[in-house]
């Protein structure tokens, strides 16, 4: 089930309030309108009427889709910060309606799923373009950190993030994405055969293992170090 409330979200430039649907949970497998939206980056946007300035309401978002064997808690980028106790949330709740402290029915499910973590709308695309496509994402931040070592003039800068965009082929069409406007601040391809040599890999295997230890997949893992529970509460 999809759920959602009517919210006043104030414009971030004048502060005038639009009416809007905010989700707390997408079923991916029976609104595939939702999912397409959340690809193409509709999903909480909106125009205001009185300055016409174009902004989205953070993501706080459970997301289910069986098909693809993916649920994730997709939260606002600011909750970074504290990912660890953001972990324990979603691990919780995953556990409530899927896992330990759910019917067996529902366990059945949940033996399907993969759970994940992601804070902000480039890395919630990116989790739910990698499930329909198939891929591991594991291997995918991996392959990331294969570019950041062979390209050179990657533009690293606070908030920027790189992100897979799209998959064509035997090309992964890839973007450095401001993860607080959205935008993208430099395009490239790269090979899927970079993917391919990461996947699996002996070589990477320690990588990987650090990169899985938890729910929260991503190169960030490796480099923000998580506020204490107690500041987060």
């Amino acid at each position: 089930m999809s759920l959602f409330t009517i919210e006043q979200a104030p414009c971030p430039n004048c502060g005038t309030l639009a009416e809007m649907e905010v989700f707390s949970s997408v079923n991916g497998d029976r609104r595939i309108d939702l999912t397409e939206a959340i690809l193409a980056g509709t999903i909480q946007s909106h125009t205001c009427q009185k300055c016409e300035t174009a902004f989205r309401v953070e993501p706080s978002i459970n997301y289910l889709s069986v098909g693809e064997g993916l649920w994730m808690m997709a939260r606002p980028l600011s909750a970074m910060a504290h990912w660890k106790y953001e972990e324990d949330i979603a691990n919780t709740a995953f556990d409530e309606a899927y896992g330990s402290g759910a019917p067996d029915a529902a366990k059945e499910i949940g033996a399907l799923l993969t759970v994940r973590l992601s804070f902000g709308w480039p890395a919630f695309r990116e989790k739910v373009l990698i499930a329909q496509h198939g891929l591991r994402d594991v291997s995918v931040e991996m392959t990331k950190l294969a570019i950041l070592r062979s390209r050179p003039g990657n533009p690293l800068a606070p908030g920027v993030e790189l992100r897979l965009l799209n998959v064509r082929g035997d090309q992964f069409e890839m973007g450095w994405i401001d993860a607080i406007t959205n935008a993208p601040v430099e395009l490239f391809t790269a090979q899927k055969s970079l993917y391919d040599q990461v996947d699996g890999s002996p070589e990477w295997s320690k990588l990987a293992a650090d990169l899985s230890a938890g729910s929260f997949v991503d190169t960030q893992r490796l480099t923000i170090v998580p506020e204490p529970m107690e500041s987060a509460s």
